[in-house]
């Protein structure tokens, strides 16, 4: 029973919170095979990846100073680990980088995407953990509480650092700038894991500097991705403001597609007509896709056909407008 528990504690609360993440991310969400591969990648390759790296380097330290004692642990968890870690939780981000570098539309998507490698890497390791403390009930549920709750939320943030430094290289045309911006965010990614892991080497006396690090982190992370979805925010203002005087769409729908709350709207019209939701959700995801295009556009030129892809997706708006009007 208290294996199943570890289990279900290991992921669930992994799950609620990346689906905070995937809900803060209000206008243009994340595909969701992306959303899905990123967590993916945390919970399995990473976490294989990073155990087998971890074991192979620390071999020939263990060799010399022994594992018992207090070097070996700052060694393993502060260096060894942050290095192994976020490196390979790095790589998910910067392959959809490559891959499916049109999605990078601001730095909310850099924290979406390294936040859910960073919520599948802490699923594993927590039901490891959770399972070689099966064998005690009380030592389970406090464990549960510090992992689960408590710095539930350490591995997204760490990863979230590397995400945010791809999407500012995203729209630098300085090629120096687009190679050094993800490394930032990386070496800040391995420094906030290493000094999380370095404080809590010694136990009790340094959660709570462990913590007060963590949280003072992840706020500065909240209040960047508050900033950015602001900025986003005044993008679809602005240029469907442009598509309304093109007659696009009417400066209703333009004012609707672009706020904050519109999914409330979206989602009370499902009860009263679910096709009309349907195409209301629709509507307003491509709006946001013109908005967005339209933003890649001004900042990087007809990159990738931005052009053609605005005049299809303006069509498209144009087409379901009518339609939600009806």
């Amino acid at each position: 029973m208290l294996i199943l528990i570890s289990i279900i504690m290991g992921i669930l609360p992994m799950l609620v919170y990346a689906l905070f993440i995937w809900w803060l991310d209000r206008w243009e969400k994340e595909p969701l095979h992306l959303i899905g591969a990123a967590f993916l990648w945390g919970f399995i390759p990473s976490a294989i990846f990073a155990l087998i790296a971890q074991v192979i380097l620390n071999i020939p330290v263990a060799a010399v100073i022994g594992e018992d004692n207090l070097a070996f642990e700052l060694y393993s968890g502060s260096i060894i680990a942050p290095l192994t870690e976020e490196g390979i939780k790095g790589l998910a981000v910067l392959l959809i980088f490559i891959f499916f570098y049109k999605e990078f539309d601001s730095v909310m998507d850099g924290i979406v995407y390294g936040s859910l490698v960073g919520f599948g890497f802490a699923a594993i390791e927590n039901i490891l953990y959770f399972i070689s403390a099966s064998d005690d009930a009380a030592g389970l549920g406090c464990l549960i509480i510090l992992r689960a709750f408590l710095f539930g939320l350490n591995h997204a943030f760490f990863t979230s650092l590397t995400g945010i430094g791809f999407a500012l290289a995203r729209y630098r045309r300085n090629i120096l700038l687009k190679m050094i911006l993800p490394l930032i965010g990386l070496s800040a990614a391995m420094m906030m894991h290493a000094l999380h892991n370095a404080f809590a080497t010694f136990g009790l006396y340094g959660l709570p500097f462990a913590f007060l690090s963590d949280w003072m982190g992840i706020i500065g992370v909240g209040i960047i991705a508050l900033i950015s979805l602001y900025n986003e925010g005044k993008w679809l203002k602005q240029y469907l403001a442009d598509e309304v005087s093109l007659g696009t769409l009417t400066a209703q729908q333009a004012e609707t597609a672009s706020s904050f709350f519109r999914f409330g709207a979206d989602f009370g019209s499902f009860f009263v007509n679910p096709i009309r939701w349907w195409r209301l959700s629709d509507f307003h995801h491509k709006c946001a896709e013109l908005a967005y295009k339209k933003h890649q556009m001004a900042k990087m030129g007809n990159e990738f056909g931005n052009r053609s892809e605005i005049e299809k997706l303006r069509v498209k708006v144009s087409e379901l407008s009518g339609q939600v009007e009806r």
